[in-house]
């Protein structure tokens, strides 16, 4: 294995395009070399110089598996390309997250001046034939590509997995099938990654014919290591303030005090709490927030200045943030460190709040947030070609600034640590080791301990008892049998589907609890752990909570346990109640696309025999999961604009009133005409709504002009809504294509509806 280090002091400028690359073997001395001119390389480079980076990936890549850590915004888009352009045949590149495989598929496209297909999991892209030379996309639907044996994936020469440090996450596993796969195939592979530990580890895994370190960053970064303690705190709090009303005072006195004028600033918390103290303590010293829904009740500004973005932070007013603060109309982000993963934005300056926590027994200092996610936020810091340097401010407190140095040293030169293996140490273990055992199984039969052995993590434990017990449970619930998977462990493979979940999904069914609490374990992306966040302030919070758990004493702890509550708290449409909530909070906004892979689920299961709904319930559970909706008012989320919290303020017209809640698919014009013919007027009908609003979710003595605008826009919505029909568009279509195929795309709606609700599967 070649392996380089391109150093600290190469450089490179966009304007006026120069530069140099320095670089050294392990053992060698450093060498100096002019850049590549990129019209030398390919008149598709947008750039005269190829950076420091690509210059050496360039003149040094030859064949085979490759390896590239650099920090971020080292052009590794472009390296992609250099390993990928005189590959014949089909070339992949997949990323973490969907908005990354977006954002690297236009690059792509612009490179190689060809059509490039996306793969991100979405159901239309069954209906297209994937033609495109190259392909983007996510983990998971490479994963299943290969699993399922799909042309694009299986046929494909050159794969680049970007983000590869991404083994050490959560979501390592499905990485580490990926890559155990390709290894056994006439595959060449190059994984890309951020700043990673133990990576020629990786590198040697991978059979690695060239591994490339950068030390050097496109924009320099200058890092100063300040104690928390030594910055005044914003305002002046109550003697009452908690810890994380305290540390956010702390925090965002610091912000002030460090942030220039100009400067756009992400200021990086190491747990969400923390991050909405700050606004909440912004919003009362009269500080502009961007965010819509927040755990306190905000107060409207015309000037904005902050903004919070965390993964409880609802799609629509994520989408928002992230657009304002790549424009530069934001000037500071506070963050989780699920910024620092996966969303490209980056600013002047980043600061970043350090808890350092001492263990009492072994004295070892313990960092939080880690010291791998210290570095990926650090990589936000700098815009190249705007500014010439990057600042970082490490804000420690809990440990003295020797120890936190220490401590980055030591985590940079520790072992490769993926994902899979420290499963294996935890409550996931049964959860990710039975899918992964069918997995290999899918691909060597009872020889399955053969693949595991190919793997990193498991290797040496292949034939250990842990593989043992959970393999032995496969067998006794069925997956296995005769030598041969079942299919209910085809259908998990196939969906990507944890069997453990599978098996919750049948107790609970077998229970007789409703059935979308015997849904939710299908569900088994979605952790549904942001809600109460939201609501635990809010005053009939207690009331409602009772009201939940009641639902769920026959389920048991395992309700609990997978959030379940909160899911149901959100299905019931008690979040109506609670006027801090403008759009469904966190993964409970991203159920759009994950309702329309439940379908094809529940369509499986019942094929396999686990399940006895009709087309219809299917498309009523749906909906009502999407829109946050009980079953029986599902409908009503067909209404086209009308949201999670207006679609509740009809179900509680609908329901006060005694008034039969309209069909799934029925024409919106009917239940116009049931409302007004109910009231006997529009006008009587926008006061009880308007009444409804007041008392139920505004809790005021007298009607807001807010809620009055409120009337006027379900009004408005209903409205234009008159000509069409009571289900969603999406789910509809989808529904359709499994049904009936590629005929569902030239039906007209109302002829869909018809043909999908009432559709009997002929049995020959």
């Amino acid at each position: 294995m070649k392996h380089y280090i391109v150093l600290e002091n190469s450089e490179f400028s966009l304007n006026p395009p120069s530069g140099k690359l320095v670089y050294k073997s392990v053992s060698g001395k450093p060498k100096t070399l002019e850049l590549v001119k990129a019209r030398e390389v390919s008149k598709n480079i947008p750039y005269e110089l190829l950076n420091p980076v690509q210059t050496l990936f360039y003149l040094t890549y030859e064949k085979g598996n490759a390896l590239v850590t650099a920090p971020t915004s080292a052009g590794k888009s472009l390296t992609a390309y250099l390993f990928l352009k005189d590959k014949e045949g089909r070339k992949v590149f997949t990323a973490p997250t969907r908005s990354l495989v977006y954002e690297k598929a236009v690059e792509l496209r612009k490179l190689f001046k060809k059509k490039v297909d996306i793969k991100t999991g979405e159901v239309i892209e069954l209906l297209k034939e994937t033609k495109a030379e190259i392909v983007v996309s996510t983990y998971e639907s490479l994963a299943l590509a290969l699993r399922n044996k799909i042309p694009w994936a299986v046929e494909s020469k050159g794969i680049v997995i970007d983000e590869i440090h991404q083994l050490m996450g959560n979501r390592g596993w499905i990485l580490e099938e990926i890559i155990t796969y390709i290894l056994e195939g006439d595959y060449e592979l190059l994984g890309l990654s951020a700043t990673l530990p133990g990576a020629e580890e990786l590198a040697k895994w991978i059979n690695a014919e060239l591994f490339i370190e950068s030390l050097w960053r496109p924009v320099p970064l200058e890092r100063k290591i300040i104690p928390l303690k030594n910055f005044e705190g914003f305002t002046k709090l109550p003697k009452d303030a908690s810890s994380d009303e305290k540390l956010a005072n702390k925090l965002l006195g610091a912000l002030y005090e460090l942030k220039k004028p100009d400067e756009q600033v992400i200021l990086f918390v190491h747990k969400k709490s923390v991050g909405w103290s700050i606004l909440e303590l912004a919003n009362k010293e009269k500080v502009g927030i961007m965010n819509d829904t927040t755990p306190f009740e905000k107060e409207e500004r015309k000037d904005i200045e902050i903004a919070f973005h965390n993964a409880d932070v609802p799609k629509e007013e994520r989408d928002k943030i992230e657009k304002a603060f790549r424009e530069g109309k934001l000037p500071v982000l506070v963050a989780t460190s699920t910024l620092a993963y996966g969303v490209n934005l980056p600013a002047d300056t980043v600061i970043i709040g350090v808890r350092g926590v001492r263990d009492r027994k072994t004295r070892k200092v313990y960092v939080y947030p880690e010291t791998l996610d210290i570095l990926q936020m650090e990589g936000r810091a700098g815009r190249l070609g705007i500014k010439e340097k990057g600042f970082s401010y490490i804000l420690p407190y809990g440990l003295r600034e020797d120890e936190l140095v220490k401590e980055i040293n030591e985590k940079l030169n520790e072992e490769f640590k993926p994902y899979l293996r420290e499963a294996l140490l935890s409550e996931e273990r049964k959860r990710v080791l039975s899918l992964f055992i069918l997995v290999g199984y899918l691909h060597e039969g009872e020889n399955f301990r053969g693949f595991l052995e190919r793997t990193y993590s498991l290797r040496e434990l292949a034939y250990s008892p842990y593989i043992d017990e959970v393999y032995n449970w496969l067998k006794e619930k069925g997956y296995i049998e005769g030598g041969k998977l079942s299919d209910k462990a085809l259908f998990c493979i196939r969906s990507g589907m944890p069997p453990v979940n599978y098996e919750e999904f049948l107790r609970r069914k077998k229970l007789g609890l409703d059935t979308l609490v015997y849904i939710r374990p299908l569900l088994f992306t979605k952790r549904f752990d942001g809600l109460y966040d939201f609501v635990k302030k809010g005053e009939t919070f207690e009331e409602d909570n009772a009201y939940i758990k009641e639902k769920l004493l026959p389920c048991g702890a395992e309700c609990f346990s997978d959030n379940t509550h909160q899911f149901l708290f959100y299905i019931e449409g008690l979040t109506f109640k609670y006027r801090n909530i403008q759009n469904p909070p966190g993964e409970f906004s991203y159920l759009g696309t994950d309702v329309l892979h439940l379908l094809r689920s529940l369509l499986e299961i019942k094929d396999i025999g686990d399940l006895e709904l009709t087309p219809k319930d299917m498309i009523e559970i749906a909906q009502a999961i999407k829109y946050g909706l009980t079953p029986d008012y599902t409908s009503l989320g067909g209404i086209k604009g009308i949201g999670h919290i207006r679609a509740n303020l009809l179900k509680r017209v609908l329901y006060y009133e005694n008034i039969q809640p309209p069909e799934i698919g029925s024409p919106v014009e009917e239940l116009i005409e049931k409302l007004i013919g109910h009231f006997g007027s529009e006008e009587t009908l926008r006061r009880y709504m308007l009444e409804i609003l007041t008392s139920d979710r505004l809790r005021t003595v007298e009607p807001t002009s807010r809620a009055r605008r409120e009337i006027n826009a379900v009004m408005n919505i209903l409205r234009r809504n008159r000509e069409g029909f009571l289900i969603d568009d999406k789910i509809l279509f989808t529904m359709g294509v499994f049904l009936l195929g590629a005929d569902a795309i030239r039906m007209k709606k109302k002829e869909l509806i018809r043909e999908v609700l009432n559709y009997q599967k002929i049995e020959f």
